[in-house]
């Protein structure tokens, strides 16, 4: 796997996560380039099942991708079928949802 997608660079930690959790570089160069660049500490990225269906993307109707970024930097990524819990766990993060 590339250590850089689009303007984006990989830790280490998100290629290991990016190979267990089956998140291959074809979707990310589909989500990407919705995703901001921000200044801030931790950006939290909510890609809804919508947006996943929508771009022929999607694995079923429940799980949604999350991607942790900081920067030009993916930390991590996971699926998740109920995210709202992160909106108490990272209350000084930046949100974005892709929907």
């Amino acid at each position: 796997m590339n250590n850089q997608i689009l303007e984006f660079r990989k830790t280490d930690h998100f290629l290991y996560k990016q190979w267990d959790r089956r998140i291959d570089d074809k979707m990310l160069y589909s989500i990407l380039p919705f995703v901001e660049c921000t200044k801030c500490e931790k950006d939290v990225v909510f890609v809804l099942p919508s947006f996943l269906k929508r771009k022929g993307l999607s694995i079923d109707d429940v799980q949604c991708l999350i991607l942790i970024t900081r920067g030009n930097l993916l930390l991590t990524g996971y699926w998740c079928d109920h995210p709202n819990y992160l909106f108490n766990k990272e209350k000084e993060s930046h949100f974005q949802i892709l929907y």
